[in-house]
């Protein structure tokens, strides 16, 4: 609840902000269905999501792609652990599905995969 006071004091919620809030829970809450936002950059599309993961009481689990982006980071990928043996390593993707977090594919225009 701490986060959420926090997270409450941090944003201004103009009537077009509420506005936008309101549009957004009912595309989540309507199903469970993927939501893409678009909209030019600096657009606060992330916080929205941000705030509404918050107030209703979501993990929030944002993933920053960029042009060298590539499928290991988000499924993982195969390491040697301490003693040389080979284990696998989940991705961010994989781990915040399987802990039922929202997700943000932040820039996803830049990501090649």
């Amino acid at each position: 609840m701490r986060r959420t006071v926090n997270l409450m004091d941090k944003y201004e919620l103009t009537e077009s902000v509420r506005k936008q809030l309101c549009n957004l829970a009912h595309a989540i809450f309507a199903g469970k269905y993927p939501v893409l936002l678009q909209g030019p950059t600096s657009y606060r599309k992330t916080s929205l999501v941000q705030y509404l993961a918050a107030v209703t009481g979501h993990e929030f689990v944002r993933i920053n792609n960029h042009e060298h982006t590539d499928l290991q980071e988000y499924l993982g990928s195969y390491i040697t652990d301490a003693i040389g043996k080979l284990v696998f390593r989940e991705g961010v993707l994989v781990k915040a599905v399987r802990r039922g977090h929202w997700i943000v594919l932040d820039e996803l225009n830049f990501c090649p995969i």
